[in-house]
């Protein structure tokens, strides 16, 4: 379970990197301001999710000494 959620954890991160690159790359005549909006609103929930992914893992660590 713990490797499951760790490689889970490490595709949510490279792909909230990617994100980070475009939104940083855009500019406003080739994003609009709802989608930059919006793009923005899913990497705060993307680093949510994965905040509440390191805690699951920590706990299963914890729980397994």
């Amino acid at each position: 379970m713990i490797k499951k959620l760790e490689k889970e954890l490490k595709k949510l991160n490279a792909k909230r990197e990617k994100l980070s690159k475009f939104l940083s790359k855009q500019n406003k005549k080739t994003l609009s301001t709802n989608q930059r909006a919006l793009l923005t609103e899913q990497k705060q929930a993307m680093a949510k999710y994965a905040t509440v992914l390191k805690l699951r893992i920590r706990d299963l660590k914890e729980a397994a000494k």
